[in-house]
């Protein structure tokens, strides 16, 4: 799947920015700001990335509780969007690939990271690994990467629950056309994790959370 090209078209004919992030509503919205606000501890003292933030609603729900948050997509349209929502004077937006971050960064180094709702994009092979290795070349020592949304995939039967929807998967799968991505296993992220010397946690969902019934999260720590 050309994901950038997949995103700039949401972008652009999603009838809402909330249609454009794919949620129901700005309560769910809220629900992951909390959520992520939670995990990474963040306070005022802290400088977040958002990494794949779209059109920038989460970021600037965000941005109420840190120092400065920055937010980075591949997807102009998005990025586009989320600088003409933007409210917030300590969050600013940057166009460029989640896979070259310290690159598009600058080396600019971040207390707290998080990924929502887009790790289930970096789909090919060693994408994933890559990316949390991105994430960790931004990340301050002993600094908190929440990877947060990640379709589980000891749970695909449960999402994929009728013929329609198998026959899609696996159709859509072979055309590399399936708008879910990859499901990934705790595990894969473990050994990850292990690979780059870093602390993994995983996280099952609080069930207020939208899509808790087949997503889990993960807490990485820089040590």
């Amino acid at each position: 799947m050309d994901w950038k090209s997949y995103w700039n078209k949401v972008a652009v004919t999603a009838k809402d920015p909330i249609a454009a992030v794919q949620r129901n509503d700005l309560k769910s919205i809220k629900q992951s700001a909390s959520h992520i606000i939670s995990m990474l501890k963040i306070t005022k003292k802290d400088t977040v990335l958002d990494v794949c933030c779209g059109n920038g609603l989460l970021t600037e729900l965000v941005a109420g509780s840190c120092l400065r948050i920055t937010g980075v997509d591949q997807s102009d349209e998005l990025i586009k969007n989320a600088k003409n929502l933007s409210k917030r004077v300590n969050s600013s937006f940057i166009l460029g690939d989640a896979l070259e971050l310290s690159y598009v960064l600058s080396n600019q180094k971040f207390d707290k990271i998080y990924l929502q709702f887009s790790f289930q994009y970096f789909d090919k092979k060693g994408m994933g690994a890559k990316m949390i290795k991105e994430m960790i070349s931004v990340l301050k020592p002993n600094g908190l990467l929440f990877i947060g949304d990640i379709p589980e995939a000891s749970k695909r039967l449960v999402f994929y629950n009728s013929l329609p929807k198998l026959f899609y998967y696996f159709t859509s799968k072979i055309r590399d056309k399936n708008s879910m991505g990859k499901f990934w296993s705790p595990d894969d992220l473990a050994q990850i994790c292990i690979k780059f010397n870093v602390k993994g946690t995983y996280l099952k969902q609080p069930k207020l959370l939208e899509y808790s019934w087949y997503r889990f999260d993960y807490l990485i720590e820089r040590i």
